[in-house]
């Protein structure tokens, strides 16, 4: 299991490694490009609705023609996409969110994919499974928090300087420049180290396989009832990446130190993680998935009842530790539950609800109040479809 996981490990965590990189940067750098408000909600719009569209279709060929050959795949999108932001062009920049939507699709489905089959293939059984996925979000979480600093290093290397045509480097678009150095070192290392393996073709027929997974997504409760959890809890959270920053903010008092913030909510995410491996010992992953979304819940109504700033941080807190206990609960329930013959285009059909939920609030500018009821509302539906998939029977067909 160990020399199982430290093959895997490198690959995902270079992976992730790239995207928390840059992640932080992106408004500050449009900022810096003079793009409003207005137009930064249309770049977001147009990466969340090509996640959507293109997103969801890619997995059944991530199933078909391999799911290494479409790791590596996200390394050359995903490189794409960084490269765009030396272009304060906003047309460039939309082509730039269009191809990180559908990296980050690939991202959140096949690499998961890949582990998933491989981890069965070497027969580890839910427990191990969920071991792995414990320690990967672990490690997401120490890179996330590496990643803060060394972007914000690299950041302050050189000014934002303009070159002819609409070409920009240094400031904020150097971290995109060092995520594409640690994309092609992933690359590498996906290409020399991992085998390859498959989901089904369906007789050559990738949109076959789709449609059969969209068949599957409706008539076995249990597969059903795993996405509405996955799309409800995981929308809350992109939501909830969206808002935090204003929900900290008091007028007339100094701005509160976000990359301090940051960093204490990835430290609560990494324990999270911890607890999930005690959890995982004694407990369903079931059961943990319930406990999870209940608390989850109360923390986005916290926000909904609550005005104070340091109340609202508290639930902040607790919240990222049910994400860093999500990450790997959610990994070995879909383990256990979505077939191996389409768990990448299952895996984004996921997505698909989750990408629309989001669009919601950033289309339509809602209050803070009115967003954190929004997500309390979608969590509680998370909550009924966990209590439900702990009633339906185990030998349910999956």
């Amino acid at each position: 299991l160990a020399r199982f996981q430290r093959l895997y490990l490198p690959g995902f965590l270079l992976a992730m490694l790239a995207d928390w990189l840059q992640g932080p940067f992106v408004y500050a750098l449009y900022q810096g490009y003079g793009i409003d408000r207005e137009h930064n909600g249309y770049l977001f719009v147009g990466g969340f609705g090509a996640s959507a569209v293109v997103g969801t279709v890619v997995g059944s060929f991530a199933d078909r023609f391999g799911r290494r050959k479409f790791a590596i795949l996200y390394c050359a999108i995903y490189f794409g996409h960084c490269a765009t932001k030396h272009w304060g062009v906003f047309g460039v920049l939309m082509l730039g969110r269009i191809l990180g939507g559908i990296s980050t699709s690939l991202l959140f489905s096949v690499f998961d994919s890949w582990l998933v089959s491989e981890s069965q293939r070497e027969g580890f059984d839910g427990e191990q499974l969920g071991n792995t996925f414990s320690l990967a979000y672990f490690g997401s979480s120490v890179a996330a928090i590496a990643a803060g600093q060394f972007g914000e290093l690299a950041a302050g290397l050189a000014p934002l300087t303009k070159l002819g045509g609409g070409m920009y480097y240094g400031g904020y678009v150097t971290p995109f420049d060092l995520s594409n150095v640690v994309l092609v070192l992933c690359m590498l290392y996906i290409s020399s180290k991992w085998s390859e393996n498959y989901g089904q073709s369906d007789n050559g027929r990738a949109g076959g396989n789709f449609g059969k997974a969209l068949g599957a997504l409706m008539e076995d409760k249990k597969i059903l009832l795993c996405g509405l959890i996955c799309s409800s809890f995981e929308s809350s959270m992109f939501i909830f990446v969206f808002n935090w920053t204003p929900c900290l903010m008091e007028t007339g008092q100094p701005v509160p130190p976000f990359g301090h913030i940051f960093t204490g909510f990835m430290i609560f995410c990494l324990l999270g993680t911890r607890v999930y491996a005690y959890l995982a010992k004694t407990l369903a992953v079931e059961q943990i998935g319930a406990m999870v979304m209940v608390v989850s819940a109360a923390c986005h109504l916290t926000v909904f009842l609550f005005q104070d700033v340091q109340i609202r941080f508290v639930a902040f807190l607790v919240f990222e530790a049910c994400v860093g206990l999500y990450f790997p609960m959610m990994g070995t329930l879909k383990g256990d539950i979505v077939p191996e013959d389409m768990r990448s285009t299952i895996y984004n059909l996921y997505r698909l609800p989750l990408n629309v939920i989001v669009l919601m609030p950033l289309l339509m500018n809602f209050s803070i109040s009115t967003t954190f009821a929004v997500t309390t509302s979608i969590l509680a539906v998370a909550v009924a479809s966990a209590f439900l998939l702990k009633s339906v029977p185990s030998s349910a067909k999956h």
